[in-house]
């Protein structure tokens, strides 16, 4: 199975050969290598210059695994907690999203295809991600809402989210829903680095940093084991959901 992983902030880079994908979309910067006899592809999410979450080309970066041949995704976020009870530094695994951005989510503007998203996560991956992360620190798992940015939410804002999500985030979607129509496996581990706003005095980037360098090496391990564990012929349904969407 070829894996690809995508990288979120502060998860620009890792050791591989730096090879250029071709999409649909445009031209893809990525790392190739291999890790426990899987071919693995490596996309910052980002770019290296750090597009904001609005200005990612989440398109090209999942047609560009698709064309790859990676069958799977592991992606890395970072989220404010919406929970006192979920702390700064713990991981967050999501069941479940909610979208409140513009952004245009989906391959099928000349084709009528309804994919499910009642399990928008691969249930393989999400499984093997939560319990390698639960070796490494308290792990939460709930529903994860996703603003357009790049601006942060006002406290008005996180005082409604709250009634409905656990985390707030800008990078899950489209991301989810476009691996979803291409028929690739996929779930995320976030990483929470601050508390939203008006559960703080105020957002501290430098703090932020500081959080996802701290953990960074924990998320790279629960990684790395979740490729080693990934079952090489897949065993859920993710591949059939694009077929089954259609009219």
């Amino acid at each position: 199975m070829k894996i690809g992983i995508i990288g979120g902030t502060g998860f620009y880079e890792m050791k591989g050969e730096e090879i250029e994908l071709e999409s649909d979309y445009g031209k893809v910067t990525a790392f190739s290598f291999e890790k426990h006899g899987r071919k693995i592809i490596f996309i910052p999410r980002h770019g290296k210059k750090h597009k904001p979450a609005h200005a990612v080309n989440y398109h090209a970066n999942i047609d560009a695994l698709k064309k790859a041949g990676a069958e799977a995704i592991i992606a890395i976020n970072t989220v404010g907690s919406m929970r006192k009870s979920m702390e700064v530094g713990s991981f967050f695994i999501p069941d479940d999203f909610i979208d409140l951005t513009g952004r245009k989510s989906t391959f099928y503007d000349e084709e009528a295809i309804h994919v499910d998203m009642s399990i928008p996560f691969c249930p393989v991956v999400r499984k093997i991600l939560i319990e390698e992360a639960n070796k490494k620190g308290v792990v939460h798992e709930g529903i994860y809402l996703v603003t357009e940015g790049p601006r942060l939410e006002t406290k008005a804002e996180i005082n409604m989210f709250k009634k409905f999500a656990h985390v707030v985030g800008m990078t899950l979607s489209p991301e989810v829903v476009l691996a979803r129509e291409a028929g690739i496996c996929y779930a995320s581990i976030c990483l929470i680095s601050n508390y939203a706003a008006g559960m703080q005095e105020r957002l501290d980037i430098e703090e932020i940093k500081r959080i996802y360098n701290e953990r960074k090496s924990d998320i790279l391990h629960i990684v790395d084991e979740c490729i080693k564990r990934l079952p090489e012929k897949r065993e859920c349904e993710c591949k059939n959901v694009p077929e089954r969407g259609k009219i």
